[in-house]
């Protein structure tokens, strides 16, 4: 079983990259940060974030921005380079639950809670969608992990360590980096009645750790907005959300994220829910106080950042993905209790609802395949039909129990992703235009990029034409015009003029003095909003449309 458990985080970390190489960015969150990672290192303004130009980018902290614009300075503009960092701050995360559950639980639950992690559906989605939630998510599991060894074992190390850890993550998406850890040390505290860990003079220390790796972008912050910079950091950007003092707001129900969660976390999903049961189950039993060699850190972390996040007037799926670990740890507590009582009907049933989610999960993955978009590579058909048999051979009842409840559904989310990240994904993108069509101009050497321009004459209305994968591709800010005249204008001075527009756009150039000649036809697609018309092939072009690369006389 040895082999076969390095063997599964070797394929993971197969997936993960797949993902990274094969998958062109996606508007518009992860586009976004990548065009400002390269914008970054381009004007070589580190500490004042900058976005198309201008001075007003607030929106996300800088970390992400300053590791992408690293890697693009060494080695140079691409998808790939954009995630290598966050794949590896995953492994970092994954090794960093396995420290922590080993504080408290055995080898075996220790690796099947890094196992559960890397393997949940939201995890591969976090390491190609790359946006501040990977760092977010990894960075706060670094800082438990940490806190965590500082309680049970004491260490200046691990004190400076967990509140580095929270700096960073707060580097990577604010507050919330300090919350989660707050959260799990704070429950654990009062579930174990430890009152004089709460009054410990070493976590004034700790804070101080933490303002040191926070002070760059502070002073950053004041010099670009002044007081109004800090306290958007610190407060209105992430409590404002709930306090409705931030204006985005988007009618997320409290349920929201509970629904979410139901498909992010597969194929564990039904395993947490009964694992969470178990839980609270055992808090009844021992009256809420637990002893020292018990932890509440996961419980704490994972329930009462989920349940504010899910509070929150604008919210995402991703939100909460950050507590995405703790909800591994709890699983795989729960899941190492049955693989020691294999003769159980809670094992069976429990290999039953595993078998559930995995088959779900394979038969969306088949149906997108052979009927949203069919699959004929025998490369990527052959490797998944392998997995397919592997999965049914560690689901058998000769298999042992840990390879029965923890390693099969394991390699099954691995299949399904794989097919994912190598063919739906890859060809889904194909009606991402902005992506396209970069990809394309930057194939072509002597293209005239400084005569290329963007035509949008609704750009606040639907925000249809997205500029960001177009920039990143290209490696500069595509100049966006809003009305004919400005076309005009520079055409003025041109012979001739490249315009990248929509119907619209067209129909308004085709009331100027100019030629206009259609160079090529895309139909485009915002794919992060799947619906079913979409995905049928038959119904695809009613969902679609038409954007074009246009040149102007």
């Amino acid at each position: 079983m040895q082999k076969t458990t390095i063997l599964s985080f070797v394929g993971l970390l197969a997936v993960y990259l797949i993902g990274a190489w094969a998958i062109p960015v996606m508007d518009i969150d992860a586009a976004q940060y990548a065009s400002i990672g390269r914008e970054m290192a381009q004007n070589n303004n580190f500490l004042q974030v900058q976005h198309r130009g201008i001075d007003y980018y607030l929106d996300k902290p800088p970390l992400l921005f300053w590791l992408s614009a690293l890697m693009f300075k060494l080695l140079g503009f691409s998808h790939f380079v954009y995630r290598i960092l966050p794949i590896l701050s995953t492994l970092l995360g994954i090794y960093a639950v396995y420290r922590f559950s080993k504080l408290y639980y055995s080898h075996h639950t220790s690796l099947a809670a890094a196992l559960i992690m890397g393997s949940c559906q939201a995890f591969f989605l976090m390491n190609h969608d790359v946006r501040t939630d990977t760092l977010l998510t990894n960075a706060v599991m670094l800082a438990i992990w940490q806190l965590a060894e500082f309680r049970k074992i004491g260490g200046w190390r691990f004190l400076v360590g967990g509140f580095f850890w929270i700096g960073i993550a707060m580097l990577a998406k604010g507050p919330i980096g300090l919350i989660v850890p707050g959260a799990a040390l704070f429950i654990d505290i009062v579930l174990k009645r430890d009152w004089k860990n709460i009054f410990r003079w070493e976590w004034l220390l700790g804070i101080l750790v933490t303002g040191l790796v926070l002070l760059p972008y502070c002073v950053g912050l004041y010099q670009q907005y002044g007081s109004e910079g800090i306290y958007f950091f610190f407060w209105k950007q992430s409590f404002g959300r709930i306090t409705g003092e931030n204006s985005w707001d988007n009618n997320a129900p409290l349920w929201f994220q509970a629904q979410n969660f139901l498909w992010s976390f597969l194929p564990w999903v039904l395993v947490f829910i009964a694992a969470l049961f178990s839980s609270f189950k055992l808090l009844i039993k021992q009256k809420f106080l637990l002893s020292n060699s018990q932890e509440a850190m996961s419980l704490g972390g994972f329930l009462l950042p989920f349940l504010a996040l899910s509070t929150s007037h604008y919210q995402l799926p991703h939100y909460t993905f950050v507590v995405f670990p703790l909800a591994a740890v709890l699983t795989a507590r729960f899941l190492n209790e049955l693989v020691a009582q294999p003769e159980t009907k809670s094992f069976l049933w429990t290999k039953y609802a595993l078998m559930f989610t995995a088959t779900v999960m394979g038969l969306i993955v088949l149906l997108l395949s052979v009927w949203a978009f069919p699959l004929t590579q025998f490369l990527i058909l052959l490797p998944a039909i392998a997995l397919l048999i592997f999965v049914v051979f560690l689901f058998l009842e000769k298999q042992p129990a840990f390879s029965q409840l923890v390693l099969a559904p394991f390699w099954a989310a691995l299949a399904c992703n794989f097919v994912m990240n190598s063919h739906i994904y890859p060809t889904l993108l194909t009606y991402q235009t902005g992506s396209v069509l970069g990809m394309e101009l930057a194939q072509k050497p002597d293209f005239p990029l400084q005569n290329f321009y963007m035509l949008d004459l609704d750009p606040r209305g639907d925000y249809f034409l997205f500029p960001h994968a177009l920039d990143f591709y290209t490696a500069r800010n595509t100049p966006i015009f809003t009305d004919t005249q400005e076309i005009s204008e520079v055409k003025s001075t041109k012979d001739s003029v490249w315009v990248y527009t929509d119907q619209k756009g067209l129909t308004a150039l085709k009331t100027t003095p100019y030629r206009i000649e259609t160079i090529k036809t895309y139909q485009k697609y915002h794919v992060t909003l799947l619906t079913l018309p979409f995905l049928n092939p038959e119904l695809r072009n009613t969902r679609t449309r038409e954007v074009f690369l246009l040149k102007v006389y």
